[in-house]
């Protein structure tokens, strides 16, 4: 049995479009959030409210993808959990991220008639070096999609 196990599976809509980020030369950082919304029952509804999940995608097909990934699109993530830790001013921070190594392209928004044929897209395990995760961002607990 293997001692540990970092694996995780999301499947959401993009909060906005993907950023396209070379922090190197040929080295392509595409970076996004997605809103998984998750349900919970109060008296007899349902109420949904989001997660929002940032995810790095990296590799060969990053600068690719980014073009297809536009606010609302639902997409299939794949890939591990990374956490980052710093400190800024005297203050502790940490920020949990998905390094995706497959991000396959779903449904479009309903308010959109194109249809999302776009082929999924594999990388090879992210790098040992991360990228830099300090400039966090905070999230509403609006639900952004149905």
């Amino acid at each position: 049995m293997a001692d540990n196990i970092n694996v995780v599976v999301q499947t959401g809509r993009l909060t906005k479009a993907a950023e396209l980020k070379y922090p190197r030369e040929g080295f392509a950082v595409v970076n996004f959030t997605i809103a998984v919304n998750e349900s919970k029952k109060k008296g007899d509804e349902w109420t949904k409210y989001p997660n929002y999940f940032d995810v790095t995608f990296t590799g060969n097909y990053a600068a690719a993808i980014q073009k297809s990934l536009s606010k609302g699109l639902e997409v299939t993530v794949s890939g591990r959990l990374h956490q980052d830790r710093w400190e800024k001013d005297g203050q502790k921070y940490s920020k949990v991220v998905i390094i995706a190594n497959n991000v396959e392209p779903g449904r479009p928004p309903k308010e959109s008639t194109a249809e999302a044929n776009a082929p999924a897209y594999s990388s090879e395990p992210a790098p040992a070096e991360q990228p830099d995760f300090a400039d966090s961002q905070e999230y509403s607990d609006e639900i952004p999609f149905n």
